[in-house]
């Protein structure tokens, strides 16, 4: 068992064992959304017979099973500074994971998901819950339905761009009416940030007419130590354009780039 540590910028590292966390306290502090989302075509070991677990079902209206590579969750328990990170086991059209290691008392889980869509992209799916455990141990397990891909679920859908030989990651929210981007990087030579932002309304023939538009751009001092940027303030000026106007579709491009050097360029076009 790899120990890391953790602070508000949550990270998504692969091949981290955690099926074993017993009541050993996992402080994570490197932990980023992920420069790639895991590939986990493998199917894990069903869940024990009587273990009480979170669980995340996908039956009719749920995004495509065959397509969620990965997913993580980030345990946090009320009045602690300690926390657990653990990653789904994925059987059957079943994502799961123990609550059995848990103390009694309140907590939140924040769950991350992640889908292909393309070679370069997919979708990471996001969403909090928060879950008493009693001094006698659930009776029963917690059982949540999966992602829809809709603006309007519970599970918050970004589009996820990745590319792994430049050890990038930039993930940025579906919904105009959420300001939230992240950006992850392995090495400190990448000094150029670019991510513009459509919100459009598409109009009877196919023509679009743009609801709102917004560019942010960054060189140096973009990013923490770690290589990570979390921004939820950027785009408020797009949010608070796009208000209550009706849109129905999106476009995100992003470039990452070295000044004078290369680029790492991204876009993605989709409907609400």
């Amino acid at each position: 068992m790899k120990k890391l540590l953790l602070n508000k910028d949550r990270r998504f590292f692969c091949g981290i064992g955690l099926t074993a966390l017993g009541k050993n306290i996992v402080v994570i502090s490197a932990i980023t959304v992920s420069l790639v989302a895991c590939r986990k075509d493998r199917q894990d070991p069903p869940p024990p017979t009587g273990e009480i677990n979170l669980e995340v079902a996908f039956g009719t209206g749920a995004v495509d099973y065959s397509l969620i590579d990965s997913g993580f969750v980030v345990l946090k328990k009320a009045g602690a500074t300690n926390q657990f990170f653990k990653r789904f086991s994925k059987k059957d059209k079943l994502l799961w994971f123990s609550l059995e290691d848990l103390t009694a008392g309140n907590w939140t889980a924040e769950m991350y998901l992640f889908s292909r869509f393309d070679a370069t992209g997919g979708r990471r799916y996001q969403q909090e819950k928060a879950f008493t455990l009693p001094a006698g141990g659930l009776k029963e397990s917690i059982s949540l339905t999966a992602p829809t891909g809709a603006i309007t679920d519970s599970w918050k859908p970004y589009a996820f761009f990745r590319q792994e030989e430049q050890g990038v990651s930039v993930a940025v929210a579906l919904d105009n009416t959420n300001p939230h981007f992240d950006v992850q990087v392995r090495d400190n030579t990448w000094n150029f940030f670019y991510i513009e932002r459509y919100a459009s309304n598409r109009l009877e023939g196919g023509a679009n007419a743009k609801v709102a538009e917004m560019i942010w751009e960054c060189r140096d001092g973009c990013y923490t130590a770690d290589k990570y940027i979390n921004n939820k303030t950027a785009f408020l000026p797009f949010v608070q354009e796009v208000g209550s106007k009706f849109w129905n579709n999106g476009l995100i491009i992003v470039v990452i780039g070295v000044n004078g050097g290369p680029a790492v360029q991204f876009s993605h076009k989709y409907n609400k």
